[in-house]
């Protein structure tokens, strides 16, 4: 008898895939369209506030003594008859009110959308294959979203990425790559035999980032300071101190998720010795 899971097709295998893999989690963002509702909420609420300062402003000139002291005592101005004019202020507080809280509730959906990180490319395009691929997605979709991914435009993932540095996420991109295509895919059998799927450790990943960028941050001192004891011209000098020190804050910025003030303290250590070795050999 047929898997059953075999059998799913459309949004239940779709919903399947990403449930399993949070990583695959993609969804639009609706950007336009949440900023549009808080648009015509943020009018609506003008207008009830403009007719709220009217009926205020009618209720303080009035004749009657209890619409005067809607003003200063909530007992008269809440307990109003219905149908009264008199009430009009009260019942468009109340329109207000319940108008504020969506409004409220809109804005900081909106800003918790915000916050949620933007698809790996490499996981979206993995997705994309996949809904095409005749074995897994077979077309997933039909309808009008079915170019959601493809398009790739306002998309958010549900689960962040744990890599924020860009050298390390080009290790996961073309390095894991690499190794996959010559070892990975030789020597190591699907770790999800149904989707055919291969899933490499991200820590080992993120170690191996680290190790080789420890590397690279600890040889370019290095590498500095043996070209400038063997070039001889002064002015070759000076202008390699200031290819070197650009160099070691790219590096520096790529590796090292480090905010702009300590790169800029860190290169201005690492010319600082470039400037004393060279003051050194000179004399």
């Amino acid at each position: 008898m047929e898997d059953q899971e075999d059998l799913m097709e459309g949004y239940p295998k779709l919903a399947a895939l990403m449930g399993k893999y949070p990583i695959l989690s993609i969804y639009r963002r609706f950007s336009v369209l949440n900023s549009r509702n808080l648009l015509y909420l943020q009018a609506e609420l003008i207008a009830l506030e403009d007719k709220l300062k009217e009926y205020t402003l009618e209720d303080i000139q009035s004749a009657d003594e209890k619409i005067l002291r809607h003003a200063r005592n909530w007992q008269f101005l809440g307990h109003a008859p219905v149908g009264n004019p008199s009430c009009a202020q009260w019942h468009t507080m109340l329109a207000i009110r319940d108008k504020l809280k969506e409004y409220n509730e809109c804005l900081l959906q909106q800003r918790q959308l915000a916050t949620f990180s933007r698809p790996d490319p490499g996981n979206l395009e993995f997705l994309e294959n996949w809904l095409r691929h005749p074995k897994f997605g077979k077309q997933a979709l039909s309808g009008p979203d079915r170019n959601v991914w493809i398009d790739g435009k306002d998309l958010l993932v549900v689960a962040p990425d744990s890599i924020n540095d860009s050298f390390s996420r080009l290790m996961r991109k073309r390095v894991l790559e690499l190794y996959h295509h010559i070892f990975g895919s030789q020597f190591r059998a699907p770790s999800d035999t149904e989707n055919e799927f291969y899933f490499y450790d991200e820590k080992t990943v993120l170690r191996l980032a680290d190790i080789i960028g420890t590397i690279i941050s600890a040889l370019l001192p290095v590498v500095s300071v043996v070209v400038l004891y063997c070039v001889k011209n002064m002015r070759v000098r000076l202008g390699l101190v200031a290819v070197f020190t650009v160099l070691f804050s790219l590096v520096l910025s790529l590796i090292a998720p480090a905010k702009r003030v300590e790169v800029f303290a860190a290169t201005a250590a690492f010319t600082s010795v470039q400037v004393v070795f060279l003051g050194s050999i000179t004399n």
